[in-house]
């Protein structure tokens, strides 16, 4: 009896799954989309970031680029998270240098004095880091 009982069960549910009246139709996603990166800095060199950080934001107000969001960790294995918005969503990623990305260089390299010492202060801020992850996000609509 268990047996039948299951049999026509599993029938049921076959039925069940394959009996579409529609053919599926591709349908995007109906979202905002992020690039996020967490930071964690060396130990006692939060402050020294900072200061970095502040150079960068500065480049970024001449550039008129948007920036990102920015939260400092109080608990946690990192220091910091960035959340930066993807205007087109993860088309966006197909850039090597994004058009703000160079605005915001050529921003950056005018504010420092030459591509050296803006190499320099990406260097010294790199230094700074001892691990960091990205990811990107979708939030849904």
């Amino acid at each position: 009896m268990k047996k039948l009982v299951l049999l026509v069960f599993v029938a049921f549910l076959g039925t069940a799954l394959f009996a579409q009246s529609e053919e599926p139709a591709p349908k995007k996603h109906d979202a905002t989309w992020h690039t996020v990166v967490l930071v964690n800095f060396k130990p006692g060199k939060v402050g020294e970031a900072k200061k970095l950080i502040s150079k960068f934001e500065s480049a970024g107000e001449t550039a008129g680029t948007p920036k990102p969001q920015q939260y400092w960790f109080e608990t946690g294995s990192y220091d910091m998270l960035l959340i930066w918005d993807l205007k087109n969503g993860p088309s966006d990623l197909e850039w090597s240098w994004s058009p703000d990305g160079v605005k915001w260089w050529n921003a950056f390299v005018a504010q420092e004095g030459s591509e050296e010492a803006a190499n320099k202060v990406q260097d010294d801020y790199s230094a700074l880091i001892s691990g960091s992850t990205s990811q990107i996000i979708r939030k849904d609509k």
